[in-house]
């Protein structure tokens, strides 16, 4: 193989649009990207340099997101039940019949104030001991399709009925719950009026308590004005953590669409290893080791402490945790890692994740149920 030799000096003319072969493909290439760059205009072209915030961090416009954050009108087809079922549902719900020692009911745990779930890191069973694990929000159910914080139900009314029979929940076997429940004259008349074919059954009760569970929907706030089209319904820094919880804070990539949760399950690395979560359900997937199902951040201001098992006290306590990226173990989700949030970026992402609940003079007015007396005393 030749070298390419340098062209005589009477040949310049005739070469001057050549170039020596083995440079062709280098000069290519930066014409190459030179035309990219015009062509992506001067703030695509950033994202060849480097600078605080990369293209893959930067969220899709607000347009778009406003799109996918628009909560639905209406139930979804098929979840509407009769009032009447709905009505016996509620009234189950708000009963301490359905605990063994008859101390608590579902809404002992499940708090009209605090968004559905309660204030408590372990709730009190109706035996007096602490649950292993904090009760979850019960809002927007009608579109869940799995249920628990390890998944182990892929039913509404299986969710249901597992508390009532668990030793450690609301300790009452479901054939001493049936055999109460005939034995009401309140009860059993509600029974044979809604399922009068089958009266109380564990099935019948529920069917009833799930049809009004599906009812209990998460209240429209700020934010639902905001993504609504109403631009001053959220202050600048609120904006500025929905950008950041889209892009950079990567909060999306769990907590995603109008429910914000995707129904995934992570390990995203706190402390604790006692509780395996998922991992006991499917042992043999590495990756679920220690992981929980996603929740949803609707009214998530109103149910401190977070986690399930309520180990982060506050929403700032939340956000430094996922800054930190967790521990590092080989469950550890994909999706955490180090942030490098600034203390700005912090404390906006708190105030974009307040305005998904109502405001405090909204959530004191909101008077809450007698039931809740019904807690363990």
């Amino acid at each position: 193989m030749t070298e390419t030799m340098p062209e005589p000096a009477s040949s310049t003319r005739r070469g001057a649009g050549r170039l020596c072969g083995r440079h062709w493909h280098f000069a290519a290439a930066v014409i190459a990207v030179l035309a990219a760059a015009c062509a992506i205009g001067t703030a695509g072209f950033g994202a060849f340099a480097a600078g605080p915030e990369t293209a893959a961090e930067r969220a899709p416009d607000i347009a778009t997101l406003r799109k996918s954050y628009r909560r639905p009108a209406t139930l979804p087809p098929g979840a509407a039940a009769p009032a009447a079922t709905v009505a016996l549902g509620a009234k189950l719900f708000h009963s301490t019949e359905l605990s063994g020692n008859r101390r608590i009911a579902c809404v002992s745990c499940h708090l009209p104030n605090a968004a559905l779930a309660d204030n408590l890191a372990k709730p009190i069973a109706d035996n007096g001991w602490p649950m292993t694990r904090r009760s979850q929000t019960l809002y927007d159910m009608a579109w869940a399709n799995i249920f628990l914080w390890d998944g182990r139900q892929d039913s509404l009314a299986g969710m249901v009925t597992g508390p009532i029979s668990s030793p450690d929940i609301m300790g009452l076997p479901l054939e001493v719950m049936v055999q109460r429940l005939s034995s009401s004259p309140e009860f059993s008349e509600d029974f044979q009026r809604v399922y009068p074919e089958d009266g109380p059954t564990a099935e019948t009760v529920g069917d009833a308590l799930a049809a009004y569970m599906r009812t209990l929907r998460s209240p429209a706030t700020r934010f639902d004005r905001w993504v609504a089209g109403d631009p001053k319904a959220l202050s600048r820094a609120e904006v500025n953590g929905f950008r950041l919880f889209n892009g950079k804070a990567k909060c999306a990539v769990c907590h995603s669409g109008w429910r914000l949760t995707d129904e995934g399950f992570r390990d995203i690395g706190l402390p604790d290893t006692n509780d395996r979560g998922r991992g006991r359900i499917k042992p043999d997937i590495e990756g679920l080791a220690f992981a929980f199902k996603t929740p949803t951040l609707r009214g998530v201001a109103e149910r401190a402490p977070y986690m399930h098992d309520g180990s982060l006290p506050t929403l700032e306590a939340v956000v430094e945790h996922y800054d930190r990226g967790g521990n590092p173990r080989p469950s550890l989700s994909p999706d955490i890692f180090p942030l490098q949030l600034t203390e700005q970026e912090k404390a906006d992402l708190v105030a974009f994740m307040r305005s998904l609940s109502p405001d405090p003079a909204a959530r004191s007015a909101r008077s809450p149920n007698a039931a809740q007396k019904a807690r363990a005393p």
